[in-house]
């Protein structure tokens, strides 16, 4: 609830300014709720102009179980701008997303205890592209700062250790960077190995 109440006023910011403004006239901004716990902090937003042709949509944290609603709206969006702010699938790949791209009944099973595979090929099935992401996570004890910025691609950023206030590049590419090749630049900068973020050089 804490990240929804600030990504739902961004996204309420996005629609603003997505939706066209006629004859001075702002577009008209609603906000419906869909985690029914009332505590999941998931929600669409719809911004209805004077012409429904400018109209768009944006959902704010949806989880996979919302991917059905999602699908239905953005087909009855057509080519109006359709958002997502914040999914809460997750970001980095598990085992069990790995064994949900197998396809077949070991893909299926894998989908099914939570790989996200299946989301994945919905979302490009609807034409949803990734133009910003923000992810972190420690490779060889050095903290990575993952960023994609469309159209540019994507830059990994790296952090020694808790006494390296420096943000430094690491690498840039067009497709996201697997751990594996994060791995790999670390070693070719030469980044020492550390156990934890705390510890010192091994």
């Amino acid at each position: 609830m804490q990240l929804f109440s600030a990504c739902s006023p961004l996204a309420r910011d996005l629609l603003r300014r997505l939706s066209s403004d006629l004859a001075g006239v702002p577009p008209s901004l609603s906000e419906q709720r869909l985690d029914r716990s009332g505590v999941d902090g998931e929600s669409v937003w719809m911004a209805q102009s004077s012409r429904p042709q400018d109209d768009a949509v944006c959902f704010v944290q949806p989880s996979t179980e919302l991917i059905k609603t999602v699908a239905k709206i953005s087909s009855d969006a057509g080519d109006r701008p359709v958002l997502i702010v914040n999914p809460q699938w997750k970001e980095r790949d598990d085992p069990l997303d790995a064994l949900s791209r197998r396809g077949g009944l070991v893909g299926s099973l894998g989908s099914f205890l939570g790989g996200k595979a299946a989301t994945e090929e919905e979302l490009d099935r609807l034409g949803f592209r990734e133009v910003y992401t923000l992810a972190q996570y420690r490779c060889r004890g050095s903290l990575i700062f993952l960023q994609l910025g469309y159209p540019d691609g994507w830059t990994a950023f790296y952090r020694e250790g808790v006494a390296d206030e420096e943000w430094k590049e690491l690498m840039t590419s067009p497709v996201r960077p697997t751990y594996q090749e994060v791995e790999e630049a670390l070693k070719t900068q030469g980044v020492p190995f550390r156990l934890t973020e705390f510890d010192s050089v091994v």
